[in-house]
């Protein structure tokens, strides 16, 4: 995060003894939030190791400012990453600064049900005054396992994975991309999750994960902020044995977003580091163990808010083929005959064909029948999908009015 003065450091430090004073209502229960068997095998193949070795070359990168070499070597480095981990969609989203041309790197993972809805994962990559292991090695190294782990399985939204550049020097990379990527095209962003200094401070208790939401102006994006950070609250406790504290998101990438009305939330390390910008921001002065619980957690987030899962792990298509719509084509109402292959915990989803969410519903089976009613729907070609904790199934389904 860039610089702030002594009186922002305060407020902020009073902030966080307040919500520590009522930390009943920040400190969120798995109740909220259904935990899942097959995300939880999926984090659970988050690599310490990998984690470890990232930050080590990392730090061995240097000082990453721009017009450096050691900016420009990060950047060659992170497209490394990626390729070893199977993308290959990648864009560099370039500026100027000073004199200096920085690269926004964009790495694009295709989504399979909704291709035009984005999950935007961010941090970035500049360091200030010192190789900045924490501010954002740490942020770094936990985008890239998300990525690697994420890689293999299919996600129903759009994943774009971006290391901005220039963020110490003023957010420069995330607002050039707001402004000349993201609003230029009406990019449909569903989330913007940005992992910014999650290394804590070695030695330190290092327990608690912040989590930032929206509380800025404009106001219109601000509950469904809240709403989603309650879920990151929950997937922390979740996967993770971290604590989570809701706070407000300030002084990192997801600021031009927010300021443009999309919706936000973050990642923040509780206990500050005293080594920000400077050349002890170091391997050494970081809490490694602290940083990979925190990467578990993001990974369970990830793959909640992308929708992502193992297509290996769900039932074949023999298994759910006792699954019954009918009438189809439709006119007003129809019968599910639910398989007993999908187990007991459903739920249903209809899309249009524009991919709008038209109905939902989530139940226990007590009778393999349901009903589904259209009468408010228009004619035409509609996806259902129904999915259980490891089953998947979707239909094309057709509604036609006509008599």
């Amino acid at each position: 995060m860039p610089s702030f003065n002594n009186a922002n450091k305060i407020m902020k430090k009073i902030t966080s003894i307040i919500f520590s004073t009522i930390l009943i209502f920040h400190i969120y229960s798995v109740k909220a939030q259904n935990y899942n068997q097959n995300i939880d095998n999926i984090v659970a193949e988050c690599s310490y190791d990998t984690i470890l070795q990232n930050l080590d070359e990392f730090e061995d990168l240097g000082i990453k400012e721009p017009g450096t070499t050691e900016l420009e070597n990060t950047l060659f480095w992170l497209e490394d990453k990626y390729a070893s981990y199977g993308y290959s969609d990648f864009y560099r989203d370039t500026f100027t600064y000073a004199g200096h041309t920085l690269v926004n790197l964009v790495v694009t993972k295709q989504g399979s049900q909704f291709p035009d809805k984005n999950l935007i994962i961010c941090g970035h990559y500049d360091t200030k005054n010192g190789p900045g292991v924490n501010d954002n090695g740490s942020g770094t190294a936990a985008i890239l396992e998300i990525a690697r782990l994420l890689e293999p399985l299919t996600s129903k939204y759009t994943v774009k994975f971006i290391n901005f550049s220039g963020e110490e020097d003023g957010l420069l990379g995330s607002s050039h991309y707001v402004e000349n990527v993201v609003n230029p095209s009406g990019m449909d962003i569903v989330l913007v999750f940005n992992i910014d200094a999650i290394g804590g401070v070695n030695g330190e208790d290092n327990s608690i994960i912040v989590c930032e939401r929206d509380e800025s102006s404009p106001s219109s994006n601000n509950d469904n902020s809240a709403a989603f950070t309650d879920s990151l609250a929950t997937l922390v406790n979740l996967y993770s044995n971290l604590e989570a504290e809701i706070s407000y998101a300030y002084g990192s990438d997801y600021v031009p977003f927010q300021e443009n009305e999309y919706v936000i939330t973050g990642f923040y390390n509780y206990v500050e580091s005293p080594y920000y910008h400077t050349e002890n921001d170091i391997l050494a002065n970081v809490d490694v163990d602290y940083i990979y619980e925190t990467t578990k957690a993001a990974i369970g987030a990830s793959l909640f808010f992308s929708k992502s899962f193992d297509p290996s792990v769900l039932v074949s298509e023999n298994k759910v083929q006792n699954i019954e719509i009918y009438p189809n084509p439709i006119s007003s109402s129809a019968t599910l005959n639910v398989s007993p292959f999908m187990g007991n915990d459903i739920t249903i989803n209809i899309h249009d064909i524009a991919g709008k969410e038209v109905f939902t519903d989530h139940f226990r089976v007590i009778s393999s029948i349901y009903p589904l009613n259209f009468d408010n729907q228009k004619s035409g070609f509609y996806l259902i999908t129904i999915e259980s904790d490891n089953n998947l199934f979707t239909e094309k389904i057709i509604v036609s009015k006509n008599k």
